[in-house]
């Protein structure tokens, strides 16, 4: 039987469609990684390069900008001035990073009072220990100049637990408030307890002979229950940041614990910010922390692993805003590392990313960068909706792709040094 015409022709144009088709395939992941890749460099303290303007255009679109960043890395604190710099000059007055929220206050009027990086260096002096990160000259001049970009309106929020070294400050603001006289005392027992705690750690550079490690917390408990009056409420807030940054430590030092301690600190960083947020629920902020906190969804820190960078994704969505999320990794170099109390920071390699480590779904950025020797940025949204079958079956990749708007890398880091 002939073929009615209309067939034939439809079979022909078929035939010649199907070879087109196959051809067609989607790009893979390497492939749509060196079609995004853009640049960014710092040009005397400012950004520049063919990314800046798409990574400084989405950070106004945004309620919030956060960076996730390993630390110690001067190259990644540069970057971070010069971008939240800019944002800063645009309305973004609030700077949330990872210390605690005592010592964040003492900073913010350190650096309000003008004294910039000298500020900070003697704060540091006053109370070793007491804040984390910002001993280093890079992230001091960090804070620096976003304080000097926002003006007067600078605000600068702590969100994590106070670290090991704070209780020196937190016993000597607890004893410049009104205390009745058994609280008195038992506060003046403890800052020489603390005292001589902090000479034996430094003397052995252990930080697990520190007050806030060493302390039982039935002791804390009965000084606790000392501070009843609403005079004594201010003392008493400060305490309790005393006692739930000890248990953090207590497990995190305790074997089988780990993830339990992670737990409670992720739920006291949303706490802290949850309750900022609550007098300014509007506000534009910026945040700088560890690239695992800033994961939006699950981060790779354990099962049902979700931090900050997830609550402030939902709640931006929630109000019809947006957060951008920016990870910021050297491929290799140095960085500085706690050494030990009363020590000077130790220079070390960059630890190498392997298919174990917790930052694995990096290793595709990380190889689409290999042959550049400038910054290469990587603008992740466009990736969003094709997550898993780019990620082929890796999970620490598709939760790269998920958890990150950009990814910034950075060829060869340099360790900071200390102030």
């Amino acid at each position: 039987m002939q073929k009615p015409r209309s067939m034939i022709i439809f079979t022909m144009l078929a035939s010649l469609a199907m070879p087109v088709l196959s051809a067609d395939k989607p790009l893979s992941l390497p492939d749509r990684l060196a079609t995004l890749r853009t640049t960014i460099t710092i040009d005397h303290g400012k950004m520049a390069g063919s990314g800046a303007a798409t990574l400084l255009n989405a950070g106004l679109e945004s309620q919030f900008v956060l960076i996730g960043e390993d630390h110690g890395i001067a190259e990644i604190a540069n970057f971070s001035a010069a971008y939240f710099e800019e944002l800063a000059k645009q309305g973004f007055t609030t700077l949330i990073i990872e210390n605690g929220p005592a010592v964040a206050d003492a900073l913010e009027k350190t650096l309000k009072s003008d004294t910039g990086v000298a500020g900070i260096a003697a704060f540091n002096k006053a109370y070793p220990v007491a804040t984390a990160f910002y001993k280093w000259q890079a992230e001091a001049q960090f804070l620096a100049r976003i304080a000097k970009a926002a003006g007067p309106s600078f605000h600068l929020v702590g969100m994590d637990q106070e670290l090991m070294g704070a209780s020196k400050y937190l016993l000597d603001q607890m004893a410049e408030q009104p205390l009745g006289p058994l609280a008195k005392s038992k506060i003046e027992a403890f800052r020489k307890l603390e005292s001589d705690d902090y000479r034996r750690a430094s003397e052995s550079g252990d930080p697990r002979e520190l007050f806030m490690v060493k302390i039982k917390e039935e002791e804390l408990v009965a000084l606790q229950k000392l501070l009843t009056t609403p005079k004594e409420m201010p003392a008493l807030a400060m305490l309790n940041s005393l006692i739930d940054s000890r248990s953090i430590y207590a497990k995190n030092m305790t074997p089988g614990q780990g993830y339990s301690s992670n737990t409670q600190r992720a739920r006291l960083m949303k706490q802290y910010v949850a309750s900022h947020l609550t007098l300014a629920p509007a506000q534009r902020m910026l945040l700088k922390a560890g690239a695992v906190h800033v994961f939006r969804g699950y981060n790779p820190l354990g099962a049902g692993s979700r931090e900050i960078g997830n609550y402030l994704a939902e709640y931006a969505e929630g109000r019809g805003q947006k957060s951008l999320h920016v990870l910021v990794l050297a491929s290799k170099g140095q960085q500085s590392q706690f050494a030990g109390i009363g020590r000077a920071s130790a220079t070390t390699e960059i630890e190498k990313v392997d298919t174990k480590s917790t930052m694995a779904g990096v290793l595709p950025f990380f190889a689409a960068a290999s042959e550049h020797k400038e910054w290469s940025l990587f603008d992740v949204r466009p990736l969003l909706g094709s997550a898993k079958s780019l990620a082929n079956g890796d999970s620490s990749v598709q939760g790269m792709i998920q958890g990150y708007d950009f990814v910034l890398v950075i060829p060869n880091g340099n360790a900071t040094s200390d102030l």
